[in-house]
């Protein structure tokens, strides 16, 4: 195995473990955030073009995804 490869296993199998999470569940974990990100993103967007609408939908869900975070 050469020197990028080693690092590339080693930096995953770290990250892995320091979270306590299984691949599966780290994918499952970030594709979760993502697409709340993503929607967030879109609530955001819209919120923009119509600032009636959607008042404080994004700073809350910010402020979840950062509780979340902290926690782990």
């Amino acid at each position: 195995m050469d020197g990028w490869k080693r690092l590339w296993v080693l930096v995953k199998c770290t990250h892995l473990e320091f979270v306590k999470e299984t691949y599966g569940k780290h994918l499952g974990f970030t594709l979760k955030l993502s697409s709340h990100l993503l929607l967030l993103s879109l609530i955001s967007v819209i919120h923009g073009l119509i600032p009636w609408i959607f008042t404080g939908r994004v700073s809350d869900g910010v402020k979840h995804i950062g509780e979340v975070l902290s926690k782990r």
